[in-house]
């Protein structure tokens, strides 16, 4: 069941973020003080969320482990 719900999110998320993409064609710059690149919007807020996304993962991944070894010690 969990699978199921999985893969129905992530074809949920697939769909949104074609549909945002489509919907934001205009081009933007991003200027990375040593690079500048020119980007679509829509391909741009994706890598934003994408980016965010693994980085909480990665930020509670580490907070979650973290406390596991805390309640370790204290038993």
């Amino acid at each position: 069941m969990y699978w199921w719900l999985l893969l129905c999110f992530v074809a949920v998320a697939l769909g949104l973020g074609f549909l945002v993409g489509i919907l934001n064609p205009q081009t933007v710059t991003v200027d990375l003080f040593f690079r500048s690149y020119n980007l679509p919007l829509g391909a741009l807020v994706l890598v934003c969320v994408v980016v965010g996304s693994v980085a909480s993962g990665l930020i509670g991944g580490v907070m979650r482990l973290l406390h596991r070894l805390k309640r370790g010690r204290r038993s």
